[in-house]
């Protein structure tokens, strides 16, 4: 399981990788798109408001996996020290 740092960098790294590839096509492309730069900005912006839906919903994710796992070791404790004390 990736530790909290490594999801976020993975997110950052992905998201600026991301924006790189799209900088360059609108750049190699831009009197094409010149016309339309007003959509392109509130897609664009719509864009950054999923990645940071995505990366809450990754984190809170991750966050109830860590609490799954730290209840299941807990569980499995308390058996254990009731099979022992039982004996």
């Amino acid at each position: 399981m990736m530790n909290k740092q490594a999801v976020n960098t993975s997110i950052w790294l992905g998201g600026l990788i991301t924006g790189a590839i799209v900088g360059v096509y609108l750049y190699k492309n831009k009197d094409q798109y010149e016309p339309q730069k007003e959509k392109l900005n509130s897609l664009l912006t719509e864009l950054q408001n999923v990645a940071g839906d995505l990366k809450s919903k990754l984190l809170t994710v991750s966050q109830e996996g860590i609490n799954a796992t730290k209840s299941a070791l807990q569980t499995a404790k308390e058996t254990t020290k009731e099979k022992v004390n039982n004996k």
